[in-house]
């Protein structure tokens, strides 16, 4: 399945990102816990490698330069939230109506709607920012 993300501080810019969780037909339920349990796997994974000095090679010199930030590890990344405290918070803000699933083209409304996800399927979470003064 592939998953649509923004890329965070560059507006607009989404990008396709693999994932290799369920397949099949599953509620939306099921995939949200997958996808969330991944997404701390993930982040865990780069929480230990950003606590660990490295040397900055000629290629993160010259991305630094044109990014103009550089990076070389030795940073304290709070630790994520547990899995099941995660998973519940997804699914709260997905209830609470915080985020829209769209699944192939089709807005799934409901946490128990059985979906067909397939290698191909494309997945995005739209979160729903509130308007000044609404």
């Amino acid at each position: 399945m592939i998953v649509e993300v923004k890329v965070v501080g560059r507006p607009g810019e989404v990008v396709d990102r693999e994932f290799a969780g369920l397949s099949g037909e599953v509620t939306l339920r099921a995939l949200l816990t997958s996808l969330v349990r991944a997404e701390i796997a993930g982040y865990e994974s780069r929480r230990q490698a950003q606590q660990l000095l490295s040397v900055l090679t000629p290629g993160d010199l010259a991305t630094g330069h044109t990014s103009g930030r550089f990076v070389s590890g030795g940073h304290h990344t709070p630790p994520a939230p547990s899995a099941d405290e995660a998973i519940d918070r997804a699914l709260e803000a997905f209830t609470d109506g915080l985020y829209f699933v769209v699944l192939d083209g089709e807005q799934v409304t409901e946490l128990d709607a059985r979906v067909v996800v397939t290698p191909s399927s494309r997945l995005r979470l739209v979160r729903l920012v509130a308007l000044a003064g609404g």
